[in-house]
């Protein structure tokens, strides 16, 4: 549920501003709204240096055990924060360079590989000093020809694995003041390459060079990293100011600056403490239970089963004010569509499993993404238990089991299951549409016309079933009782013509949106079955490729084992939340009405440290 709002305006004196800012952020309980303005060039600085400072320190976190064994630097933090910063950005600059580089001689090596030693500056000499100039030449080997060798001063140097002939051509340089060698033809398909620069031992020297000095970088954003809590500390202090300055310029001035109202928001439930704050302050203001036309901000209480779903409705957006909160009406849904396409109860009790054995690790802020795995997981232990799928073993077929198989699921009734789902979600989702529009408009009588397409879906599913006959007069009574609702109740206190109007296209709207929305809850079926069929798949590869080798066949099972089902899970894990999500946001929003919009409530407070 959304939690109601108080909404303030509080009169201020230019001067009592900052003070009263001060102590309104101790209090830590009230939402500012911040306006548009004009930073002056000191703050602007101020919100460039937080995210230098943010980057940097992200970024020295994840730096890799290797370079930090191999630290040559004392190991002593720098003198201040904004030194660190500095040394860090000039060394990961550098270290990009560095690594350009060595890629490029590296490549630059395998091409001297194939010329082997010799030196550059000898070949300078015969060019400028006898008159005789070195080309180096490629060719496939089919395409060299040795009747060349009679025409020219050739010298073959290598071939390489992938059939080039390597070969160099020494000629007496002509034209106007012996600038350069005739032209040779030798046919299209020679390469005439550049001339090396480097020897290939110099090469391995300079690229040996490049890797002292990334070691040298290295050890430098190591010694950064030590200065790493003293940064964050210092953005998060650099980042309260700017806040702090936004809270300052909050609101409009008036009486030429020297009056200013802010708007400023709190819970209903903080009501009595916020305004004892403000009478003790001795502040004006006016206070009043908050209206969907002000925008107030969004903040969401739900039961503890729901609430940990909130992060997953976060990934859309909030609701507005005037709206139902979505997450307790969509979570039980999301638990057994993510737990039908994860499908296996094997690997829904590998994570039930690591979460209870490594519960006492989980810091106390991640225990709420602890608990949504575990639910996650329970549903895909039931569904793997339901179809009898276990580490892609079908339980059905293990001879102990056997006679149970009646009672495990076939892909026919899963299909069947995926499609009954996504129609009660649908259905949920117009019911809940219902009380949505009404809430929005502030009238029952906007929810008549969903009313009407909930009692024609109920009435469809009555006769499907065989409970109703379709010629029996209760289901001609819920027709023309779905028909009056759907064509004289779209649109309350607008032209009658209007309404049928609106009806008509509405009409249109959910014949086709109902079953294109039943066809991407087929998607659930399709999923875990993809999931079970590659897990399959690796069990019967692990098998048949292990050999019959006492001890090394069982080493091979297990590592053909550990690497497809690793995979399974990771790929099976990323589809299991995707496809949830997109068919809440897409297909249970929409039949629900959802708009979204909301803003967070976010308290003008101290950061948390």
């Amino acid at each position: 549920m959304i939690e109601p709002m108080i909404r303030y305006n509080l009169l201020l004196y230019h001067g009592d501003v900052k003070p009263f800012m001060e102590r309104l952020r101790e209090l830590g309980v009230v939402d500012v709204t911040f306006r548009e303005w004009e930073a002056p060039t000191e703050v602007r600085e101020l919100a460039a240096t937080v995210e230098r400072y943010r980057t940097a320190y992200q970024r020295l976190g994840s730096l890799k055990k290797d370079a930090k064994e191999e630290q040559t630097l004392p190991a002593e933090p720098y003198a201040t924060v904004a030194e660190a910063v500095e040394a860090y950005e000039a060394a990961a600059e550098r270290l990009a360079q560095l690594e350009t580089l060595r890629v490029k001689a590296t490549a630059e090596l395998d091409e001297l590989a194939m010329w082997g030693e010799f030196d550059p500056q000898e070949i300078k000499r015969l060019r400028d000093e006898e008159g005789i100039a070195i080309r180096f030449f490629a060719v496939a080997a089919k395409q060299y020809r040795p009747e060349w060798e009679q025409e020219y001063a050739i010298q073959v140097v290598a071939q390489n694995v992938g059939g080039e002939t390597y070969f160099v051509v020494a000629q007496p340089l002509a034209g106007e003041n012996g600038a350069a060698p005739e032209p040779i033809d030798l046919g299209s398909a020679v390469v005439e390459l550049k001339a090396p620069e480097m020897t290939f031992t110099q090469k391995e020297a300079q690229i040996e060079a490049y890797l002292q000095q990334e070691k040298e970088q290295q050890a430098i954003e190591v010694r950064a990293a030590l200065s790493r809590e003293a940064i964050r500390t210092e953005y998060l202090n650099l980042q309260e100011r700017i806040t702090f300055d936004d809270a300052v310029n909050a609101g409009e001035s008036f009486a030429d600056g020297t009056i200013k109202l802010v708007e400023a928001w709190s819970l209903e439930s903080q009501r009595p403490q916020v305004e004892a704050f403000l009478n003790e302050q001795g502040v004006i203001y006016e206070s009043d239970k908050a209206k969907a036309e002000e925008n107030p901000p969004i903040k969401l209480k739900n039961h503890f089963f729901a609430r940990l779903f909130e992060p997953v409705g976060a990934l859309y957006m909030l609701p507005k004010y005037n709206e139902l909160d979505m997450t307790p009406f969509f979570a039980p849904f999301f638990m057994l569509f993510f737990g039908m396409c994860f499908g296996d109860a094997g690997y829904g009790i590998l994570f039930i499993l690591a979460i209870i054995l490594f519960w006492r690790k989980i810091p106390v802020k991640f225990r709420d993404y602890a608990w949504l795995v575990f639910f996650l997981n329970l549903g895909a232990v039931l569904f793997g238990m339901l179809t009898g799928n276990v580490f892609g073993l079908e339980l059905a077929k293990v001879p102990a089991l056997v006679r149970f198989k009646e009672y495990f699921l076939s892909n026919d009734t899963m299909f069947n299951v995926a499609v009954g789902l996504g129609a009660a979600q649908v259905l949920f989702g117009q019911i809940l549409r219902i009380f949505n529009r009404s809430k929005q408009n502030g009238s029952f009588l906007y929810g008549l016309s969903t009313l009407g397409w909930v009692i024609l879906m109920i009435s469809g599913i009555l006769v499907f079933l065989g409970l109703v006959p379709a010629t029996s007069l209760l289901f001609y009574v819920l027709l023309g009782v779905a028909g009056v609702l759907i064509f004289f109740f779209n649109s309350p206190h607008k032209n009658p013509l209007i309404n049928v109007g609106a009806g008509l296209y509405s009409c249109y709207e959910m014949a086709t949106g109902v079953v294109g929305d039943l066809v991407s809850y087929v998607r659930l079926f399709a999923i875990g079955l993809c999931g079970t069929i590659i897990a399959q798949v690796f069990n019967a590869l692990a098998v048949g490729l292990s050999g019959d080798i006492p001890v090394v066949s069982w080493i091979v099972m297990a590592i053909i084992l550990l690497i497809g089902h690793g995979l399974n899970i990771f790929v099976s894990v990323l589809g299991a939340f995707v496809h949830p999500v997109r068919l809440t946001f897409v297909e249970f929003y929409k039949n629900a009405g959802f708009e979204g919009g909301g803003r967070k409530f976010t308290p003008f407070k101290h950061i948390e440290r």
